[in-house]
C-alpha cells in the first residue's frame, strides 16, 4: 500500500527547495564579487575612452603592484599596494604632471631590493615578476611613443596579455590573493576589449 504525501507537506518540500535554490544562486553571485566589481570599474573607466592609451599607465601599475606584492611577499597586501600606487599617481599628476619617470625609478628599484633579498629570485611565479615587469613596462611606455593606432593596440595587448596573467596567478594561488586576480583578470580583459573595439 503506497503511502500518500499531503499536499501541505509536498508543498512546503517545494517552498524549501526553492528557498535552498535561491540561497545558492545569491551565495555565488556574493562569492564572485571580484567580477561584479571589475565589471563596474571597467564600465566607469570606459565611459569617456578616448584613443585607448590613457590605458597605458594602468598596464604598468598593474604589473607594478604584482611586482611589490611579490617583494614584500604578502598576498594579501596587493589592495593596500595598489591603493598606494593610483593614489600616487594621481598626487603625481597633480604636483607634476609626470608621474613616469617615478613609476620607473619604483620598479627598477624594487626589481634591485627583491632580487637582493631573495624574493625574485625564487622559483616560479617569483622568478617571473621582474620580466614581466620589464614585458608590460615596455608595451606601455612604448604605446605612448608610437602612432596613436598602433599605441592602441600596444595597450590592448598590454590588458589582454595582463588578464592572462592575472589568470595564471589566480591559477597558481600566489603572489596575490585569488579575489585580486579574479577582479584584475576581468577589469584586465574587459578595457582590453573596450580599446579594441570602442576606441
Amino acid at each position: 500500500m503506497t503511502k500518500t504525501v499531503p499536499a501541505r507537506d509536498s508543498a512546503l518540500d517545494t517552498a524549501a527547495h526553492r528557498q535552498t535554490r535561491s540561497a545558492r544562486i545569491v551565495a555565488a553571485l556574493v562569492h564572485r564579487w571580484p567580477t561584479w566589481l571589475a565589471i563596474a570599474f571597467a564600465a566607469v573607466l570606459s565611459s569617456d575612452l578616448d584613443d585607448g592609451r590613457e590605458f597605458a599607465f594602468l598596464v604598468f601599475i598593474l604589473a607594478l603592484g604584482y611586482l611589490a606584492t611579490a617583494v614584500i611577499d604578502r598576498p594579501g597586501a596587493i589592495w593596500s599596494v595598489l591603493g598606494v600606487l593610483m593614489a600616487a599617481v594621481v598626487l603625481m599628476r597633480v604636483l607634476s604632471g609626470d608621474p613616469w619617470p617615478i613609476l620607473i625609478v619604483t620598479a627598477l628599484a624594487l626589481i634591485m631590493v627583491g632580487l637582493v633579498r631573495g624574493q625574485l629570485r625564487r622559483p616560479g611565479a617569483f622568478a617571473l615578476q621582474s620580466p614581466a615587469m620589464f614585458v608590460f613596462g615596455a608595451i606601455a611606455l612604448g604605446a605612448l611613443h608610437v602612432h596613436p593606432d598602433l599605441g592602441r593596440y600596444l595597450v590592448a595587448a598590454g590588458l589582454l596579455g595582463h588578464a592572462a596573467w592575472d589568470a595564471a596567478h589566480w591559477r597558481a594561488d600566489g603572489i596575490v590573493t585569488r579575489p585580486f586576480a579574479e577582479w584584475c583578470g576581468v577589469l584586465d580583459l574587459l578595457l582590453g576589449l573596450a580599446v579594441l573595439f570602442l576606441a
